[in-house]
């Protein structure tokens, strides 16, 4: 997906918060573990003889926090409104996470070089996201009749703020690419337990200055889990 198509994604869902606010409302908070695939890390260091590729650096697992807020499109709730019957399998989120990216000491390959001692970067990635949902209710009751347990798919954009700090620190902001899995069950009436799969893909540019410039394809890999209040 470009860059192009992520800005795209993102005025729609912005554009689509407003006509969201009539509907049911949630708020919740979210804790889990993210892991990042190796990347390769190209570098630019004004001189063509040493400027190259670091290649399938590693990253440090990490912690990742955030919290959300979510509408349903459905007759019930806070501000229900008369939506059409279908829009009750449609809902729109945007939340806010954090988690570390640290490249930690390591021996790489390096364009032109056998090997290459890549040193210490510490990092963060910090996203906010915008999400449209697709979900389906099975064990309904007069409590929940939409259903206890729904699972549900997410995909939608989100701005990444990122920074690296090898000995200078650099920040970049980015679009990133946002997609989820997750399997929410109403314990009760108005409080939701999610188990969460979620992937993003961002390509941050840092620019150091008196340094160089790195870029690299972020890949990333969150199992969350997220307990949300419904009003």
């Amino acid at each position: 997906m470009t860059k192009r198509t992520c800005v795209m994604l993102l005025v729609l869902a912005l554009a689509m918060a407003p006509a969201a606010a009539q509907a049911r409302m949630w708020v919740g908070v979210q804790l889990g573990g993210n892991m990042a695939s190796n990347t390769d890390i190209d570098i630019n260091t004004g001189v063509a003889a040493t400027s190259g590729t670091v290649q399938h650096a590693g990253i440090d697992t990490s912690v990742i926090a955030g919290v959300t807020i979510g509408y349903d499109f459905v007759r019930e709730g806070f501000g229900g409104y008369d939506y059409p019957d279908w829009m009750k399998y449609f809902s729109v989120a945007t939340d806010f996470t954090f988690n570390r990216f640290d490249f930690p000491n390591q021996w790489k390959g390096y364009t032109g070089f056998p090997g290459f001692a890549n040193p210490v970067s510490e990092g963060t990635m910090a996203c906010w996201s915008f999400l449209f949902m697709g979900k389906y209710g099975f064990f309904p009751d007069s409590e929940v009749p939409f259903g206890r347990l729904q699972p549900y798919l997410a995909v939608g954009p989100g701005i990444m703020f990122s920074t690296q700090n090898p000995g200078v620190s650099s920040s970049s902001v980015d679009i990133a690419l946002v997609t989820e899995f997750g399997i929410r069950y109403m314990a009760l009436k108005n409080v939701s337990l999610d188990t969460v799969f979620r992937y993003r893909w961002c390509q941050p540019s840092y620019n150091f200055v008196g340094f160089n410039t790195a870029e690299f394809d972020a890949h990333q890999f969150s199992f969350m889990i997220r307990a949300s209040y419904h009003f």
